[in-house]
């Protein structure tokens, strides 16, 4: 009976458990995508001036196994890219990059606003 209660709470508090990738987790998916991107697209902003520095504004679910996470891109050249990255839970492997865009000042503010 006790062995039942306590897998019951445990499974509780599992599911409790937050469901959007850390911040940490979510800078190191974006730095590796861009990466790639830089390797795919020589000739695309990313591609000549590698991303240097990532920092995070804030990661949000939008609904099960989908996040998206505001951030900024801090090029070689000085240069800041606010993006919206967008993360899809897969099971064994888990968060992957899902799409990005880049955003204008007046989506920043707009999304900065609504995170709050």
């Amino acid at each position: 009976m006790k062995k039942t209660i306590l897998l019951l709470i445990l499974i509780a508090f599992a599911s409790c458990a937050g469901r959007t990738p850390n911040n940490h987790t979510a800078e190191k998916i974006i730095k590796h995508y861009f990466k790639k991107y830089a390797k795919k697209y020589p000739n695309s902003e990313f591609g000549r001036t590698a991303v240097e520095k990532i920092e995070i504004s804030s990661v949000q679910e939008n609904q099960k196994n989908v996040a998206h996470a505001q951030a900024k891109l801090i090029l070689s050249n000085g240069e800041q890219v606010p993006i919206l990255m967008g993360f899809l839970y897969k099971a064994p492997l888990g968060w992957r990059a899902q799409g990005w865009e880049k955003l204008s000042p007046k989506l920043q503010t707009a999304a900065n606003s609504s995170a709050k």
